[in-house]
C-alpha cells in the first residue's frame, strides 16, 4: 500500500508545473483572442489607407481570422455586376414589346 502511495505522491508532483502551465495558457489565449477584433480593424484600416496584403504580411502582420463586423470585404462595390449590361439587353425588347402591345392603336382613316 505504501508503494501506491509514494507512486501516487510522485505522479501528483509532476502534475504541479504541468498544471500551472495550463493555467498559464489558458490566461494567455484569452487575452490574444481579446485582441482579435481591434487587430482586425487595425489591418482593414491599414488597407484602406492603401498597404497591401503583401506589404503587411512582409512587415510580420497576418490576415486577421476575424474581421471587423460592417461592410463586406470586396475589392470595388461600385462595379456594377458583370450580368448587368446582358440583363439590360434582355429587358429593352421586352419592355418596348410589352409597351408598343398595350398602347392603343390609332385607327387608319
Amino acid at each position: 500500500m505504501r508503494q501506491a502511495q509514494e507512486i501516487n505522491a510522485a505522479r501528483e508532483t509532476a502534475l504541479g508545473p504541468l498544471a500551472s502551465l495550463l493555467a498559464d495558457r489558458k490566461t494567455l489565449r484569452d487575452e490574444f483572442e481579446k485582441t482579435e477584433e481591434p487587430y482586425g480593424r487595425a489591418y482593414v484600416e491599414a488597407q484602406a489607407a492603401g498597404w497591401t496584403a503583401e506589404e503587411l504580411k512582409g512587415l510580420g502582420a497576418e490576415e486577421p481570422k476575424r474581421r471587423p463586423k460592417g461592410r463586406p470585404r470586396t475589392a470595388n462595390k461600385t462595379a456594377a455586376p458583370k450580368n448587368a449590361a446582358a440583363a439590360t439587353a434582355k429587358s429593352a425588347p421586352e419592355n418596348a414589346l410589352g409597351s408598343a402591345a398595350t398602347s392603343p392603336e390609332k385607327p387608319h382613316q
